[in-house]
């Protein structure tokens, strides 16, 4: 039975979709690996240190950290708890909400956060920026910020 015709994507719709599929997942995958071989932190991982790092304070409420690196609590919560059993991150009490808890930074955290940062921007520089014009990663960041506004 054919597909009604409202339902499908135009060409350029098509590669535009499938394009950015497949640049995320291959992506991801080379990035993760260099991220893994020269400092054995993922690149979800990684995101988890830098935002935590980031942020004003130096901590952040799992919710908030969930909603910035687009995991799921639970899926979250798996990953902090390597990041914690390896002794990067802490889970303390919000001072101001007794029922949310704050992701924080060990020393430790910053300073794998610090050795990983020159590796994994480097491999985004190479992988991907590298692809684009100034005015492209201009035009770029606009996009994504108009669709995620998150993504700041």
């Amino acid at each position: 039975m054919p597909v009604p015709v409202e339902t499908t994507l135009t060409a350029d719709e098509t590669q535009a979709w499938v394009g950015l599929l497949h640049a995320h997942a291959s992506l991801v995958k080379q990035l993760d690996a260099e991220l893994t071989s020269a400092h054995g932190l993922t690149v979800s991982g990684f995101e988890v240190l830098w935002r935590v790092g980031a942020a004003e304070n130096g901590h952040l409420r799992m919710t908030d950290l969930a909603e910035l690196v687009m995991l799921s609590p639970s899926g979250l919560t798996r990953l902090v708890d390597r990041l914690e059993a390896d002794g990067m991150i802490e889970r303390v009490a919000c001072p101001t909400d007794g029922r949310a808890i704050n992701a924080n930074l060990t020393e430790l955290g910053r300073r794998r956060l610090g050795e990983a940062q020159a590796t994994h921007f480097e491999g985004v520089r190479r992988q991907f920026l590298s692809h684009f014009s100034d005015a492209e990663i201009g035009q770029l960041a606009k996009f994504w910020t108009r669709f995620a506004p998150n993504c700041e």
